[in-house]
């Protein structure tokens, strides 16, 4: 399957950007989400709709991390001391 984009953070909980694809993949998510609301805000859309565009990135973003993740549980983590 390849090595995976994204991976347990180290200290919290969650997941972050692993390699340069996940990076990339993040910084992706944030222009897109800037643009949408940019060109939302142009075409004076409704805010809900704008906010209904960042959603749907977000549960792309979400997908794709599980999708691309090392696979381990979103657990609270202690640097290793668990």
């Amino acid at each position: 399957m390849g090595k995976p984009w994204f991976g347990a953070k180290a200290y919290g909980i969650g997941i972050a950007p692993k390699s340069v694809e996940g990076w990339i993949a993040t910084l992706v998510y944030v222009v897109a989400v800037l643009g949408a609301t940019a060109i939302g805000r142009r075409l004076n859309a409704e805010p809900w709709m704008i906010g209904l565009a960042g959603l749907i990135l977000t549960i792309a973003l979400l997908a794709l991390s599980v999708i691309k993740g090392d696979h381990q549980s979103w657990r609270w983590r202690w640097g290793g001391k668990d």
